[in-house]
């Protein structure tokens, strides 16, 4: 009995024994000679490079001594050399998951150079290197070639071909190691270069040339504002004299009249800052800091009235781009880049895929108030009335100004074709039809261009600064095509050209904006004598940019897809004949508008009707692919006539909020603190997409992304976006405005009245 018990008990422990045995020897086999990961934690470990050194390869002497230093430290334990390794790239978390940097850190190989700081520091310089090697490992790993971003820090003795060498030598040793343990892998280095690398802003001739502009511009803000300053204190302390004068006045008998005549003029001149000047210093008070930050800064109600609700909406759709960028930013430096897909999986991430159609409510608004103040100027000269204007007017009445990719304003009205009897046009007509025509686009070019010039020679220095300067490789190469290519954005021409000849590509917009409004003011003209021709004609247009977009697409057989947004950027979504149907729409409600004055009765039933209808086509649009993809004729119909739904909903909101049935929707659009943020809008989306390249891409590091980071950096960058703006506004946007007043006369009007 009890020998049974005793064999029993050996048996187990033998079986216990051999188990833990075959644990052990499995382990130990699959880290040793089948763990692929193990096998990658080890590449790019500079201890090995030791045996490469000795090894058959060929490196400039200074560089290999340097190398031998730092290899013999860091075997040795010295702090320094522990700190080179530790600056340089290694294996990172997430690599299965989409990781392709191991960038070490730029800033901690520069620091090794400050001997004043640190005991213990190299006895050689150090310099930075990225690499960019394609890593492959067996069919399931990694089956597909991965280019990875390897970050180094090496003696600045050893130039880039030099670790290429290096490189080159420890990725054959490591796959040779890998295929003797059974792993199936290859390493591939593609190119090696400094970072920081050779280029100097300062010698750079755009950067001086940018530079000495900025400065000029600079200097005539300050000297306008000094003299700004003093003519509104000399003009205060006239009118405190006249003040006193009239109150002495007062006191004496049969001055009644001459009260009410003072009282009269003291009224009407109560918003003025300073008396109008001659013609050369207004166009120096043009760049004033002063006035021109009053008029922007502004909240006073602006002349268009009811029109107020579109403001808001300007605003918040350069919000909605802004935070659409700002994803699409973070996305290309995060390393954890399988958080986008599990973020392209959320049902409200389809806010950001298919943010396109915000930019459509630039469209819609730009068509609304061209009409408008089209149709206001023909009615007030075809009504002539006597000018009766504020005095001062050029100085406070800007409040429409920075509007200026979505609007038109009002010049000499001597411009416009007058209306005669006749059904066809008279040479005269035609002639000032052009001629009217000419000094709209002109007016409108000259107004939009010194902002638009300027952001382009900042962002293409900026970018080329960055380039030279960053761990990663960012896709946009603006310092290469703003170089070649910058005449096409001044022409507004730009969007005709593949994406990737595009400099500043978020200016698609700018470009169809002024080729609609180039179709929209021969559309108003032609309106003046033949409005059913104008209405059929734009009809026309409609149909033949749906009809001609759903081509395109069927043809491309293109399927929409939550995570390509801009898959058929060049044949699609950035040309004008695909994105002119809700600009269309903008024009056919400001014409509304202007014939209803804003004052037609909506019955309530179709009040009722509207509102849910229009939030139902936006979430629609928004928020329909819940599949994350639509098969090829619905994609047709989505890009095509999407667009142009999108505008009617919009246009259902301006309406509805300028009738006064926009309720709690039409008190916030039109809150007064949004006029100064809607004022910046022009400028925050030409400079907003520059500093998010320019901050992101200098990053020493990749980004780990997390929704709720990724709306903490969303507003940093809308309010660095707005500062910009507000300075950009200031220094060219409103000049130009106010340049433009003067040569239109209204300083010599205002000045004789």
């Amino acid at each position: 009995m009890c020998s049974n018990k005793h064999r029993t008990m050996f048996t187990v422990m033998v079986i216990m024994l051999v188990s833990v045995v075959s644990a052990n020897v499995n382990t130990t086999n699959e880290i040793n000679g089948q763990s692929r990961m193990a096998w990658i934690k080890s590449l790019f470990d500079h201890h090995s490079w030791s045996e490469i050194l000795n090894g058959n390869i060929t490196l400039p002497t200074a560089c290999e001594k340097d190398l031998q230093t730092y290899l013999t430290a860091l075997q040795d334990g010295q702090l320094w050399a522990s700190k080179i390794f530790d600056a340089s790239g290694q294996y990172g978390p997430n690599l299965l998951f989409g990781n392709e940097y191991w960038l070490g850190s730029l800033n901690a190989c520069t620091e090794l150079n400050k001997k004043q700081y640190y005991e213990q520091t190299p006895p050689f310089a150090t310099t930075f290197y990225v690499a960019k090697i394609n890593v492959t490992v067996d069919n399931f790993h990694l089956p597909q070639s991965r280019s990875m971003l390897l970050g180094e820090c090496v003696p600045a003795s050893c130039s880039g071909d030099a670790l290429g060498v290096l490189l080159q030598a420890s990725e054959q040793a490591t796959v040779a190691k890998a295929s003797a343990l059974g792993v199936s892998a290859s390493l591939v280095t593609l190119v090696v270069r400094p970072v920081p690398g050779g280029y100097d802003v300062y010698s750079d001739i755009k950067f001086q040339i940018l530079g000495s502009v900025t400065l000029a511009v600079c200097v005539l803000m300050l000297v306008a504002s000094f003299y700004e300053g003093y003519l509104e204190r000399r003009y205060r302390m006239i009118k405190a004299t006249k003040d006193l004068e009239l109150a002495q006045d007062n006191h004496k008998p049969g001055n009644n009249a001459v009260q009410s005549s003072e009282k009269t003029r003291n009224n009407g001149d109560k918003d003025l800052r300073r008396e109008t000047c001659g013609v050369c210093s207004e166009v120096l008070l043009s760049f004033s800091i002063l006035s021109n930050g009053r008029t922007i800064l502004s909240t006073d109600t602006p002349s268009d009235g009811a029109l107020t609700c579109l403001h808001g909406m300007r605003f918040m759709s350069v919000l909605w781009v802004i935070m659409v960028h700002t994803y699409l930013t973070i996305f290309y430096v995060a390393d954890n880049k399988a958080m986008r897909v599990i973020t392209e999986r959320s049902f409200w991430y389809q806010s950001v895929g298919n943010a396109s159609y915000c930019v459509d409510t630039f469209f819609v608004i730009s068509g609304i108030l061209v009409t408008i103040l089209f149709l206001r100027t023909e009615e007030k000269k075809s009504k002539p009335k006597p000018i009766v204007e504020d005095k001062q007017d050029i100085n406070k009445n800007m409040n429409g100004f920075t509007s200026p990719a979505l609007s038109i304003s009002v010049i000499s009205q001597d411009t416009f074709i007058t209306e005669s009897k006749t059904k066809s046009y008279t040479k005269e007509e035609i002639y000032k039809m052009i001629k009217s025509f000419m000094i709209l686009l002109s007016y409108r070019v000259v107004r939009l261009t010194p902002a638009y010039a300027f952001v382009i020679g900042v962002n293409e220095i900026a970018l080329r600064y960055t380039h030279d300067h960053t761990v990663f490789e960012p896709a946009i190469f603006d310092h290469i095509t703003c170089d070649n290519w910058w005449w096409r954005n001044l022409l507004y021409i730009n969007n005709l050209y593949p994406q990737r000849e595009m400099c500043m590509v978020w200016s698609w917009y700018m470009a169809n904006d002024t080729q609609f409004y180039v179709v929209g003011i021969i559309l108003l003209l032609i309106s003046v004598k033949h409005p059913k021709i104008a209405f059929g004609s734009l009809g026309v247009i409609m149909l033949s940019s749906w009809a001609t977009t759903i081509y395109i697409s069927v043809w491309l057989q293109y399927k929409a897809r939550i995570q390509e947004p801009f898959e058929m950027f060049d044949p699609l979504y950035d040309k004008p004949w695909s994105r002119i149907g809700p600009y269309l729409v903008g024009m056919i409600v400001g014409w509304y508008l202007h014939k209803t004055r804003c004052q037609k009765r909506i019955p309530y039933w179709l009040v009722a009707l509207g509102w849910p209808s229009a939030l139902a086509i936006i979430a629609c649009l928004i928020f329909s692919m819940v599949d994350g993809y639509f098969n090829v004729w619905p994609t047709a119909f989505y890009i095509s006539i999407g667009h142009t739904a999108w505008g009617v909903a919009i246009a259902w909101v301006a309406v509805s909020c300028c009738s006064g049935y926009g309720g709690l929707v039409n008190s916030a659009l039109s809150y007064r603190g949004l006029l100064p943020l809607s004022r910046l809008t022009y400028c925050a989306y030409l400079v907003h997409p520059t500093i998010m390249m320019y901050t992101s891409f200098l990053l020493d590091g990749p980004f780990h992304m997390e929704n709720s980071t990724v709306l903490a950096v969303y507003a940093g960058y809308a309010v660095m976006a707005f500062l910009a703006s507000l300075a950009i506004s200031i220094a060219f946007e409103a000049p130009a405005v106010r340049l433009l007043k003067i040569l239109s006369g209204e300083t010599r009007r205002m000045k004789n009245h």
